[in-house]
């Protein structure tokens, strides 16, 4: 199965792989023709100081931000290493972001990380590509095989260790219903 088939079918998913980005490192923001340019810098929490910039005088989070706003008026979008170009906070508004164009605006969105984290709580199917070809695909971020191609998230190991013995708490992927977990089975 190609890509786009599964952006039509899925509009949000995550991708296991490495990215590397096209930009001209010596041209200036403004130099990439972005539409609405000062919104597009606003939608990802840039101000227009950084205009007239070089990209390669702009900070990683700085440049994965303005490369996402050339893409913003796209029908697909392409995005990666989020894991070590922005910081929780970053990555947290971002996934927010990317919910919303999908959802509001249609927007057919792929993420590549090597990092699982990224994805937890935000795409529904994670594809892992080699060489150009999907190897493997799954909606459980507790599957054992995932992990055969990437590093195991804290959360899962976590629950993966308590639960060795037996079932103690539920697969969650998200912190807070952990805690509610833990809470119930303490009690």
């Amino acid at each position: 199965m190609e890509l786009k088939s599964i952006l039509d079918k899925y509009g949000l998913i995550g991708v296991i792989s490495t990215f590397k980005s096209t930009l001209n490192m010596e041209s200036t923001v403004r130099e990439l023709n972005i539409n609405n340019l000062s919104k597009a810098l606003k939608m990802v929490v840039l101000t227009d100081d950084v205009i007239d910039k070089k990209l390669s005088d702009l900070t990683m989070s700085e440049l994965w931000k303005v490369e996402l706003a050339s893409k913003l008026q796209k029908e697909m979008i392409i995005v990666g290493n989020m894991s070590i170009s922005l910081n929780a906070k970053e990555i947290d508004y971002m996934q927010k972001l990317f919910l919303k164009l999908n959802n509001n605006y249609h927007k057919k969105i792929v993420v590549i990380d090597n990092s699982m984290e990224v994805f937890i709580n935000f795409v529904k199917k994670v594809y892992v590509i080699k060489n150009k070809e999907i190897v493997y695909y799954t909606e459980d971020f507790f599957d054992k095989r995932l992990y055969d191609y990437t590093n195991m998230p804290k959360i899962v190991e976590f629950i993966n260790y308590v639960n060795q013995d037996g079932k103690v708490l539920n697969n969650n992927t998200d912190i807070y219903e952990l805690i509610k977990d833990i809470y119930r089975s303490a009690s």
